[in-house]
């Protein structure tokens, strides 16, 4: 199917695109005129965007449909540089494990992964976090000041999945730039040199991680590691060193990069509504904090869509996609439909449905990170309003993203505050 069979946009979604650096800055006027047409075939970039709330979650639901096998690669949209390719083929090879896998297969390793992130597991975590979070805190309380970013949005998720996996909190740099080189591809808005960069330091993460990982086995620890090395399958089956990398590369973004650009984003929240921060109080209710936490992952879903694959011939609100198309499922977008939610661009912690966003997809793909992220951003959140008041931004924040049509996430946010 061509371009010109889909139904002729008009108006914002034909001036403009998930390519334009303003849109990705300020997404929302543009989410809003994709609710008007809720499946939108982008001609600049070659795929299919839905933008609703209940056709987003009814996509996710329908694996048979929609796959995830594939869907997280763009090197059909874009093709990698040969330098890129020829890394690659250096390094281990890619597998389907959780994000990029369909029932049965998906179904295995979810079972296998599962319990270090299930509720009971993390509130067991619950004051080691916190922990974290205190000495984050720490370090600017009594300077007044701080780089929300850098001095507390890395440091608090970063020295988390460090102690997870096992590995020393010194190396967090270097886990930073791994993290970011995993995930910068899928961005779609990076140089080629970068590509190259980014295809480097994975390959440079797997390098180490195999090694950490050999070593668990002879010498097992209490840590995230040493759970991918003793897992078994219901058939006695382990994983190989490429799935075992795979799933680790996942652990690193849903317990890091994600969960950064969540709680730099809540605090700008804080700052920009004052009178919000105030119904949270110097002694937040649990029930009220975890609605404001939900509140920043609807209003700034750190990830803002997804991808899927169209298995056969669908029809999705009167639009015939094709078997093989991509479809982009925008979380962000269907987070701010008003047909979801009551003035769905004003933050309100009282909010009664905000558990219902779609920030950690929905179904089987529900991110496996979620209990992590939601638990981390409570206690940070919880010790900022307890330590600090009158909280502000500093003159001079740019308030500027990092483009990227998958991820939304702050550069840096610069702000004052009084101490309790």
């Amino acid at each position: 199917m061509s371009p010109s069979d889909h139904p002729v946009a008009t108006g914002l979604l034909v001036e403009k695109s998930f390519r334009d650096l303003d849109v990705l800055e300020d997404p929302t006027p543009y989410h809003h005129a994709l609710h008007e047409r809720p499946i939108h075939y982008d001609e600049h970039l070659g795929f299919y965007i839905c933008s609703t709330y209940e056709l987003t979650r009814r996509i996710l639901r329908d694996t048979d449909t929609f796959s995830n096998v594939g869907s997280q690669t763009v090197d059909s949209l874009r093709e990698p540089p040969p330098e890129v390719r020829a890394l690659r083929r250096e390094s281990f090879t890619a597998v389907d494990t959780l994000v990029t896998n369909d029932p049965p297969s998906h179904t295995r390793f979810r079972k296998m992964v599962d319990e270090p992130f299930r509720p009971r597991s993390i509130a067991r975590l619950r004051d080691a976090i916190r922990s974290i979070v205190d000495e984050a805190i720490d370090g600017f309380i009594d300077r007044g000041t701080c780089e929300v970013v850098g001095e507390l949005a890395i440091p608090v998720p970063i020295n988390v999945i460090a102690d997870m996996l096992g590995i020393e909190r010194e190396l967090a740099p270097r886990i930073k730039a791994w993290s970011d080189a995993s995930v910068e591809p899928l961005g779609m808005m990076i140089s080629d040199e970068r590509l190259l960069e980014c295809t480097r330091q994975v390959k440079q993460f797997q390098d180490f991680m195999a090694a950490e990982l050999e070593a668990r086995r002879t010498k097992p620890r209490d840590d995230l590691l040493t759970n991918l090395v003793q897992a078994r399958d219901d058939e006695g089956n382990g994983f190989t060193m490429a799935e075992m990398l795979s799933l680790t590369q996942q652990f690193l973004v849903a317990g890091n990069e994600t969960t950064t650009n969540a709680i730099a984003a809540g605090v700008q929240l804080l700052a920009n509504n004052p009178e919000q921060a105030e119904l949270l109080g110097a002694e937040p209710a649990p029930a009220r904090l975890k609605t404001f936490a939900n509140e920043v992952l609807r209003l700034e879903a750190p990830t803002q869509g997804l991808f899927r694959v169209v298995r056969h011939d669908v029809m999705l609100e009167g639009v015939r996609i094709p078997a093989g198309a991509r479809i982009m499922l925008r979380f962000a977008a269907a987070n701010r439909d008003p047909d979801q939610y009551a003035d769905p661009d004003e933050l309100d912690v009282c909010r009664p449905n905000a558990g219902t966003h779609l920030a950690f997809g929905a179904g089987i793909h529900h991110c496996i990170g979620a209990n992590l992220a939601r638990e981390e951003m409570i206690q940070t959140f919880d010790a900022l309003l307890r330590r600090t008041k009158n909280l502000a931004f500093q003159p001079g924040n740019a308030f500027a993203h990092h483009p990227s049509m998958i991820l939304r996430g702050l550069k840096s946010l610069h702000v004052s505050f009084e101490r309790r």
